[in-house]
């Protein structure tokens, strides 16, 4: 009985983490197709209950590991988005950085309008204080399947699929998402969207 309780908790581990891959695979055409199609669907939205829903959404993770999750968004910046999506990205990312830090460190998400309004663009940044990634692994980091650390990210329950989402989402939006890291310092990555239809 022992093993046999071991064995099916290994197998509904597994199944568990199969599901989420096709999960997230289903996620990752829906949003090329719209990408491709150039149809996304966008209408204007208020940032800070984007931000919020995230907070919202990864708040009880963040207080299991201790991690500080602080934002920065004005209460009137608006632009054409997909919520829904936009929200997805920024959870993806948000989650690595509580993941991926030590415990009673800080991850900053914030998000700003920068140039005028016809050119504009609203900048999110997710920024941590984590272990950083190496220089060598940053130019495939949004490749599906990628990953820095292919034990820790299954044992957290990774699927390998998040950051290639997150670079879809953006560019479906007409936008582009960036790494920037260093060893022993930190990531922070950044999204960048205009703030009027594409």
């Amino acid at each position: 009985p022992v093993d046999n309780r071991r064995f099916l908790e290994i197998v509904a581990k597994q199944a568990d983490r199969l599901a989420a891959i096709i999960e997230d695979l289903l996620a990752l055409s829906r949003i090329e197709q719209s990408e491709g199609a150039g149809n996304l669907p966008l209408e204007a939205a208020r940032i800070a209950d984007v931000v919020a829903a995230v907070v919202t959404d990864c708040g009880p993770r963040a207080v299991d590991r201790s991690i500080r999750l602080v934002t920065s968004c004005p209460d009137e910046l608006v632009a054409e988005v997909n919520a829904p999506l936009l929200e997805q990205a920024l959870i993806n990312l948000a989650d690595n950085a509580i993941k991926y830090s030590d415990e009673g460190r800080t991850t900053t998400l914030a998000a700003v309008a920068e140039g005028a309004d016809g050119s504009g663009e609203v900048v999110f940044t997710v920024r941590d204080e984590g272990r950083g990634i190496a220089p060598e692994h940053l130019p495939r980091l949004f490749e599906r399947f990628y990953r820095v650390d292919s034990a820790r990210s299954r044992a957290l329950g990774g699927t390998g699929l998040g950051l290639s989402i997150v670079k879809h989402i953006a560019q479906a939006h007409g936008g582009t998402v960036t790494v920037e890291s260093t060893v022993g310092v930190g990531t922070t990555f950044t999204i960048r969207l205009p703030l009027a239809r594409p």
